[in-house]
């Protein structure tokens, strides 16, 4: 069952940060787009500046999510590499709950920061006169979200780490060099095996 949520979560995760990716697309446009019209016509476009503060908020909270389904958060590993296999997985598991409390806790002051901005329908003291509901809106269901992500990966893990301790590095633990390699060139041990099977 939480398998099945995690595959449904990761689809839409990835669908958010194509749109995260999509904005920080268009912000560079109208970035460049600025900076054509102050050099050669003398005007500027108004609030680029500020626009791109938003986005760089969503984008924060959007592709956190993307990248902890890909285990792609740095974590220092000198001392887990040569600690025993039982102590590692605890480990990884821990780093997750860490994680998960964290976020939770950033999310929590996320909906704070919201209902006060729609309570005193705060705008944004710019030429742009922006309503803060929108950008911190974006904002805080990113970060819900992610908290909500990272809940059900600590859950998960913890589970595991009783249930099937032998999953929990190679779901929940650091990627290696050769797992990167393989994975931004397309390529799957199980797709390597069915080669060597057809051969």
């Amino acid at each position: 069952m939480i398998n099945a949520g995690l595959g449904l979560l990761d689809r839409l995760a990835t669908f958010f940060a194509f749109v995260a990716g999509a904005a920080v697309f268009v912000l560079a446009l109208l970035i460049a787009f600025d900076v054509v019209a102050r050099k050669l016509f003398g005007f500027s476009l108004q609030g680029t500046d500020e626009v791109g503060g938003y986005v760089l908020a969503m984008v924060g909270s959007l592709g956190m999510i993307h990248v902890l389904n890909r285990r792609e958060f740095t974590r220092i590993d000198l001392i887990l590499r040569i600690a025993p296999m039982a102590v590692q997985r605890v480990l990884h598991v821990l780093a997750y709950i860490s994680l998960a409390c964290m976020v939770v806790f950033f999310a929590n002051h996320a909906i704070k920061t919201l209902d006060e901005t729609i309570l005193f329908q705060s705008r944004a003291n710019t030429p742009l006169q922006t309503p803060m509901w929108i950008p911190q809106g974006l904002w805080a269901t990113g970060m819900v979200f992610f908290a909500v992500m990272a809940v059900i990966h600590a859950l998960r893990a913890s589970i595991l780490l009783f249930v099937a301790p032998e999953r929990i590095v190679n779901e929940y633990g650091t990627t290696g060099l050769e797992e990167e390699i393989e994975d931004y060139a397309g390529i799957s041990k199980a797709s390597r095996a069915s080669d060597t099977r057809d051969t």
